[in-house]
């Protein structure tokens, strides 16, 4: 039996469509794909989502510290 492989494309679409629709089975029939596949695409999704969300947020938290800093710093020195 021949490894499917499927684009990046179809697969976030596919995960898209499972989100509008209520029976993910007839889903998958209608791509050619099964049930389970279409759970995992969903859940490497779902985590890529949280990982990007994650690694944006703590640089986020560090440039506004780093603005704060700054402005405390120089508070200091005018009133040196």
């Amino acid at each position: 039996m021949k490894k499917r492989f499927y684009s990046k494309e179809f697969k976030s679409e596919a995960v898209q469509l499972s989100y509008q629709r209520e029976n993910i089975k007839e889903l998958a029939n209608e791509l050619g794909v099964k049930v389970d596949r279409i759970y995992r695409w969903r859940k490497l999704d779902s985590e890529d989502g949280v990982s990007k969300k994650a690694s944006k947020s703590p640089s986020q938290v560090d440039s506004q510290e780093v603005k704060e800093l700054r402005k405390a710093l120089k508070d200091a020195q005018l009133e040196l």
